[in-house]
């Protein structure tokens, strides 16, 4: 875009501003003289380039504010994810579903914890084995499926 058709729309701009700045009122009228001086040119061309400073400014300003929010999403969708698979594991043991129940065995964990420094390496160990065996034993089940899936759809391109 020409400086010339900058100028224009910026102008246009800024006319439509409820109150532009002191630099933007100036900037309009040195813009709008029919035979500016060689001063006012000059004063003019500063002002356009602080004017489209400005505007990579509040650019930058913008990205910046939407990378923020973009990365407060991201952490609330994680967050999120966690306490998912956190509430996965209550059915997953079969433990009695009661707010109360699971409460007061996690308090208790953490009493043992305090008293028994190894038993918190040891309760992990458990429970680290334990879901490793339910991954590994759904696994096949998902393996079969597809087997059994890719069999099927070579039965179907075989002639009969």
């Amino acid at each position: 875009m020409a400086k010339n058709e900058w100028l224009t729309e910026h102008i246009q701009y800024i006319q439509g501003l409820k109150s532009p700045t002191a630099t933007q009122t100036l900037l309009v009228e040195l813009a709008t003289i029919p035979a500016p001086t060689a001063q006012e040119s000059r004063q003019l061309d500063k002002l356009v380039r602080l004017e489209k400073i400005n505007q990579k400014a509040d650019s930058m300003k913008a990205e910046a504010a939407r990378m923020l929010s973009e990365r407060r999403e991201n952490q609330r969708r994680a967050h999120t994810r966690e306490l998912i698979e956190l509430g996965g594991i209550v059915p997953m043991v079969d433990f009695p579903v009661d707010r109360g129940t699971l409460t007061g065995a996690l308090l208790w964990a953490l009493d043992q914890f305090r008293t028994d420094g190894d038993l918190q390496r040891t309760l992990k160990k458990r429970g680290d084995a334990f879901i490793a065996e339910r991954e590994n034993d759904k696994k096949p089940e998902t393996q079969a499926s597809a087997g059994v899936a890719a069999e099927a759809a070579t039965a179907e391109k075989a002639p009969a």
